[in-house]
């Protein structure tokens, strides 16, 4: 196998619901997932484990969003090479992400051939691992 070290995908997202079926989602296709609900958990998650494949970021959470923990991020030499992709229903945000630090964007609902081709493309590492918090 060619994965690096089997390390988890980070999802990041306040809606318990979502984060758990793309947990469940990457998980069933024989990827590792953790999880983080909110800006605070997922920086001491990334603080903990630097060689993070790939975090996909919800933009609209609070007190931190998206934008705030992509800053945070890339002020942190430590972990601004982590790739982020950005989870958003709101069609605008792609424009807003676009040169700022992320490498993509996904819509939701999150569709399932564009999630796999994210994580092939950027979370190779995560195969066959599981971290869920």
């Amino acid at each position: 196998m060619s994965f690096i070290d089997n390390r988890p995908v980070l999802i990041v997202d306040d809606d318990d619901d979502l984060r758990e079926a793309l947990r469940d989602t990457l998980v069933d296709e024989g990827y590792g997932a953790a999880e983080a609900r909110d800006g605070a958990t997922t920086l001491e998650y990334l603080q903990a484990h630097p060689l993070t494949p790939l975090v996909l970021l919800d933009w609209n959470m609070t007190p931190m969003n998206g934008r705030q923990i992509m800053d945070e991020l890339l002020r942190r030499p430590d972990l601004a090479h982590i790739p982020v992709v950005v989870l958003t229903a709101d069609a605008r945000v792609e424009k807003q992400a676009t040169g700022q630090g992320f490498i993509g964007c996904l819509k939701k609902p999150v569709a399932l051939d564009a999630l796999f081709d994210v994580v092939e493309r950027y979370g190779e590492a995560a195969r066959a691992t599981t971290d869920a918090r």
